[in-house]
């Protein structure tokens, strides 16, 4: 099946270089005309997944269940003897949840075997913590052992299998409702049928693609044969794929390896550098609550928030012309050339091969930024020309800014306060700059092979040139993520400001960013959100089938999201087109991603 779908999509997308809209018709005609018997959704596969989800009951829930705050230090311990356990793996999807230490504020037990040395040593936690008890198949042993009773939050699951598993952490998080109903009696206080309901959908929902209208082996079918095409033809060594509706993840999978010599698998708990996309996941929603609070005014003088443009040429442009891309900055400055002598060897002021305390900004292995470099950065968009007119040229130019901004607004550094505003209680932990400082080069995908300016494989360090000299931290670039922990950034935006039973956003501010601004001025960008072409909306990235309310961006490294509100989609795909080079543009033009984004729209209407 794999093979014939390949076969099919390669004429078209190989014809897409030459008018890139004909292949979307093309695909959506060959996708229509498979037989509607294969779309057909299989209600016995929600059936089965109901009943596991009936078979899981909360039997106790002093105020525990599901787990709100994620600023708390999570942490989980195991009592099994089969190694072959998925369920910390499970738990980690929603937050990072570590082993037990004196820190601890939230405990996660879980108990797969009545070990009776194990689990007598866990009597004094019982005694002093918050406990959430998990007993897979167990539910003699709170008879056996009276202490398990002092547990916060008790859930019983009936077996041990690995979808009770996955179900039991989304009932803990707050993906899943409890809704069970205790199988038989444990003792005169934990009767027959006894059901405590807890609170469901406040996170994502990891389900299957039946749940939301989808049938499984079509569409695995489908996307596997489109990611696995882009890598047959060197768009990415490998990606991640991962689509929602509604809250609900159906779809959360991996491909290929992190480089072309296939010997590390992608994983989906890998982090990919997301390039521009980080333009709205990382300054933006800290301008939105300014914003909100009244201390940013979409509608003043840029030079207000950033001083040194009052002197120059810049001094009377708009905020909101410049967050939409018509504020007539420049698209971009090649500013590792300042770093550079004509012979293209480094200067030696600008760089050490060993660092100090004036050379402490690493930007390879052996190569230290001087401290003050961004200095000469923030000059040279001072200084550099305007466009000529007041119209959409896209520019990187006040993302270089607005980490400073922020800071000076807030009082605060400006990753501490991104975090803690927004990725901590969301549970986005892998969603971070310089991830080298908390994460192994193992679970970092790499990007290019700088022969210009780094003279090395980059792997871990932001692959912009600009960003790196900034130390990894900029608004326009240095963001690294997995698919999974960057979906919840925008499916909180999707939601129009709140996630986790948590608001961090208004609804009118998120209706407002999201919307096209000046579409008399043929701009069809939102304030910093990316949206659909105006006029032809087969040459963007999304599908065109999408909504006009719709709002997402691209990333240069080969990364997409996009959000579209009246049909509740979301897609995230992370890839490394960039390695080994980034002229690699076999991402664009076979045109994996709007392939991938199209099959939903496809889907949503048979």
């Amino acid at each position: 099946m794999k093979k014939k779908i390949q076969e099919k999509i390669k004429p078209s997308v190989v014809f897409i270089a030459q008018k890139r809209f004909i292949f979307i018709i093309i695909a959506t005609l060959f996708f229509q005309n498979i037989s509607f018997s294969q779309t057909k959704i299989d209600s016995t596969k929600i059936n089965d997944r109901e009943q596991a989800i009936n078979q899981i009951t909360v039997i106790k829930n002093n105020k525990v269940l599901p787990i709100y705050s994620l600023e708390q230090n999570i942490s989980y311990h195991k009592i099994q003897n089969n190694p072959n356990i998925f369920f910390l793996d499970f738990l980690k999807r929603y937050a990072p949840v570590s082993k037990v230490s004196d820190n601890s504020n939230t405990i996660i037990i879980s108990i797969f075997d009545d070990n009776k040395t194990e689990i007598k040593k866990l009597e004094p936690l019982f005694e002093k913590e918050t406990i959430i008890l998990c007993l897979f198949d167990n539910l003699e042993l709170l008879n056996k052992y009276a202490f398990l009773d002092n547990a916060k939050g008790i859930i019983i699951s009936k077996n041990k299998k690995e979808l009770s598993q996955d179900i039991v952490s989304q009932i803990i998080f707050g993906g899943i409702s409890a809704q069970g109903k205790l199988y038989k009696t444990i003792n005169t206080k934990y009767k027959k049928n006894l059901c405590i309901k807890t609170k469901g959908q406040i996170r994502f929902e990891y389900t299957i693609p039946e749940t939301v209208g989808f049938d499984s082996t079509f569409l695995y079918t489908k996307i596997d044969s489109i990611a696995n095409y882009g890598i047959s033809q060197n768009g990415y060594p490998g990606c991640q794929v991962f689509l929602a509706k509604n809250g609900k993840v159906f779809f959360n999978k991996s491909y290929g390896y992190h480089t072309y010599d296939s010997i590390k698998t992608v994983q989906n708990t890998d982090l990919y550098d997301i390039a521009s996309v980080t333009k709205i996941t990382a300054p933006l929603p800290c301008l939105m609550k300014l914003n909100e609070e009244g201390k940013f005014n979409l509608d003043e003088k840029f030079s207000k928030y950033w001083k040194p443009f009052r002197h120059s040429n810049k001094k009377n442009l708009i905020v909101r012309d410049i967050l939409c891309h018509q504020g007539q900055l420049v698209a971009w400055i090649p500013f590792w050339k300042m770093a550079l002598k004509k012979d293209k060897t480094w200067k030696w002021r600008t760089f050490r091969q060993d660092s100090n305390r004036y050379y402490n900004i690493k930007v390879s292995e052996n190569l230290y930024l001087h401290r003050k470099f961004y200095k000469k950065v923030y000059k040279k968009i001072k200084k550099s020309d305007l466009q000529e007119e007041k119209k959409y040229k896209y520019s990187d130019m006040s993302f270089y800014l607005y980490p400073k901004i922020i800071e000076k607004i807030t009082g605060e550094n400006y990753e501490t306060y991104l975090y803690e505003n927004f990725y901590t209680p969301l549970g986005a932990s892998s969603v971070t700059y310089n991830p080298l400082e908390k994460y192994s080069k193992n679970e970092i995908v790499p990007t290019e092979n700088d022969r210009f300016f780094r003279k090395e494989q980059i792997h871990g360090r932001v692959h912009d040139e600009g960003a790196v000299l900034l130390g990894g931290i900029s608004g326009h670039a240095g963001i690294f993520a997995n698919a999974n922990d960057l979906a919840k950034v925008i499916q909180m935006y999707l939601n129009y400001g709140e996630y986790g039973g948590k608001r961090y956003l208004q609804e009118e501010t998120l209706k407002e960013w999201t919307s096209y601004q000046f579409e008399e001025n043929e701009n069809r960008r939102g304030i910093g959100f990316d949206k659909l072409m105006l006029k032809d909306k087969h040459k963007g990235t999304p599908s065109p089938d999408a909504s006009d309310a719709s709002f997402g961006h691209t990333g240069f490294t080969g990364t997409f999201v996009w959000a579209d509100p009246e049909n509740g989609i979301l897609i995230v795909f992370l890839s490394n087109r960039v390695f080994p080079s980034r002229e690699n543009k076999n991402l664009w033009r076979k045109n994996i991603r709007t392939a991938i984004h199209q099959e939903l729209y496809n889907q949503l209407t048979d």
